[in-house]
């Protein structure tokens, strides 16, 4: 499936069904599309400030010249009244132009896309592959908005003494078939809190003081066949005890049924979806060390999938022993 580039910069949603071939590649168009927008934002920012300092300046140089000779009561000649015209003229258009220039930069910004999102979309499907059938459709679902659109906003309310506004963004589906017949779903949901607070001082000025504060939940989840996994419901303190998760990952929540496994973590809301390097690399700079230290998504929904894979291989192998005992007795 091809992107509609006019059809996904109305909306910023994308949505498919595909071997993943197909959806990387929809992903490296994503990831242009983006690339283009942040260097068109760079480029109106150099621009714009190339334009409104100069014009600004000369504007302001124009107008004092001006202001000073009325005020003294003098004339100019008529090449420096021109001049002095002229060097207005130029620098409110260069102003003008400047500011024109911002704006665009900020209509823009809804271009600018959270890297994060289709770069954990990216590395997922990557890894995933080599389980795949080579034929196996995947489904992926991105929301590529920011997650504090009104749209996403659920409840308004106070928090002690802050306004607040409440965002949950249900951003990150991915879901398919593996190849021995497992089902899994990758899911993201990432919930936001926008607080305000305004304090009137005893000389009547008013501040006001804005926060924010949030975090992700990730949920892994598998369903497969009963017969194949007998017992796999009276798992949930096997399958607590076996997850691992990176460091600072919090597990929220595990469940188990007859036929499915689930996992949810909780991660700041500052996580990554894959550090580029290596944290006991010694040439690696400070800020890569500092992301380093960031929850790394991808990574932890690696680790979730394995830790279903060691319940499932449990229930597995305690289904043949049963039966070789069984067969055993009725000897």
């Amino acid at each position: 499936m091809s992107v509609n580039i006019r059809r996904f910069h109305q909306v910023f949603l994308y949505q498919s069904r595909a071997p993943v071939p197909e959806l990387l590649a929809d992903l490296e168009v994503l990831a242009g599309l983006d690339a283009r927008a942040e260097a068109q934002r760079r480029a109106l920012a150099w621009s714009g400030w190339l334009t409104v300092i100069p014009g600004g300046a000369m504007a302001l140089l124009a107008y004092g010249v001006w202001a000073g000779a009325v005020n003294a009561d003098e004339r100019f000649s008529e090449a420096g009244a021109q001049l002095l015209k002229t060097v207005g003229v130029v620098g409110g258009t260069l102003l003008a132009v400047g500011l024109c220039l911002f704006f665009w930069r900020v209509v823009l910004k809804v271009r600018d896309l959270d890297n994060r999102r289709y770069g954990l979309a990216q590395v997922l499907l990557q890894r995933l592959q080599v389980d795949l059938a080579p034929d196996a459709t995947v489904r992926l679902k991105l929301d590529l908005r920011p997650p504090d659109v009104r749209e996403k906003r659920v409840k308004q309310d106070m928090v002690g003494w802050w306004n607040t506004d409440f965002f949950v963004d249900p951003w990150f589906t991915l879901e398919g078939r593996l190849a021995d017949g497992t089902f899994l779903r990758i899911h993201m949901v990432e919930r936001l809190q926008k607080r305000e607070r305004s304090k009137t001082s005893a000389s009547g000025k008013t501040r006001t003081k804005t926060k924010r504060k949030g975090f992700a939940r990730l949920e892994v989840s598998v369903r497969v066949k009963p017969e194949r996994y007998p017992g796999l419901e009276k798992l949930k303190a096997r399958a607590t005890a076996a997850t691992r998760l990176p460091r600072r990952v919090e597990l929220e929540r595990t469940r188990v049924a007859v036929d499915r496994l689930s996992l949810r973590a909780r991660l700041s809301d500052e996580w990554v979806a894959r550090p580029e390097k290596a944290l006991d690399d010694p040439e690696a700079p400070a800020f890569w060390r500092q992301a380093l230290e960031k929850d790394d998504a991808s990574r932890t929904a690696t680790m979730m999938l394995l830790s279903l894979y060691q319940v499932l291989g449990y229930a597995r192998r305690r289904a043949r022993q049963q039966a070789a005992r069984g067969r055993r007795e009725s000897v």
